[in-house]
């Protein structure tokens, strides 16, 4: 009987992995351990999985552990800094998650021609999230589904993380709110409350931030407060949308448990 990798999970790849669709050969880009790999084979959703990473130590493990969990014949690992080492239709998919928003557009944008020819992505990014909302926009692809979780880091103040992820396809559609860009499209969000809790969490800190630089008469302070009112109207907006879409719910009776229905469609 096969192990089951499932546990070993953090709850950030268990999320990521529930947006990748169904596919056939899945590149996981940065596969550090090679769970996320292992769990995308362990549930069908991959039929043969290119684990691959910059660095000989984290693939070493990938390659342990596919062999420890009787994998080996499906899951290659590769040296590979991004899809340098994919030829243009060797993959369908790809999955870049737990690494900053920068270097996830410049893996991207360093191989247009193999980016082009997948039929879709699984984005993760830890910083820079609007501008590579903006960037799959621009490329001329699409976000079909957001998910964000909150993870604990297992302190005993309860502190942890907050980690939107969005699966993107490729397809043209029209370029969303500057809102929407920022934190997503409430369509699309499979967990409206945990981005609310998110949407709470980075209004406090900008409002407190506000208070430390409103009384500030360099020109730095002024530009500081402009840039700080202007993410918080993005966040209230959007807080406005989901109290609108929130009546709309309850006008309608429907329960609480068909929320993520009427976001995912």
């Amino acid at each position: 009987m096969q192990r089951k990798v499932e546990s070993l999970l953090p709850k950030r790849l268990s999320a990521a992995a529930e947006l990748v669709p169904l596919s056939g050969i899945v590149c996981d880009i940065g596969c550090d351990h090679g769970y996320l790999s292992i769990f995308l084979l362990q549930q069908g959703k991959a039929s043969h999985l290119i684990a691959m990473d910059v660095n000989q130590g984290p693939l070493e493990r990938a390659r342990e552990n596919a062999r420890i969990f009787g994998l080996e014949e499906q899951m290659e690992c590769r040296l590979s800094d991004g899809l340098a080492k994919v030829e243009p239709g060797e993959a369908d998919f790809f999955v870049c998650a737990g690494m900053g928003g920068r270097l996830i557009m410049k893996i991207m944008s360093d191989y247009p021609e193999t980016t082009a020819s997948m039929k879709g992505a699984l984005l993760q990014p830890q910083s820079d999230i609007g501008q590579v909302r903006r960037f799959v926009y621009k490329l001329g692809w699409h976000i079909e589904k957001e998910d964000i979780v909150f993870e604990e880091d297992g302190g005993e103040r309860k502190t942890g993380k907050y980690y939107p992820m969005f699966l993107a396809l490729p397809g043209r559609e029209d370029l969303p709110s500057d809102a929407e860009l920022a934190y997503g499209s409430l369509l699309k969000q499979k967990n409206p409350d945990v981005l609310q809790d998110f949407l709470h969490y980075q209004l406090k800190i900008r409002e407190e931030a506000k208070t430390q630089v409103q009384n500030g008469t360099t020109k730095r302070a002024r530009e500081r407060l402009i840039q700080l009112n202007k993410r918080t109207d993005k966040i209230k907006e959007v807080l406005s949308q989901m109290r609108i879409t929130g009546r709309r719910i309850r006008e309608k009776k429907l329960p609480v448990a068909e929320w993520n229905d009427l976001y995912t469609g």
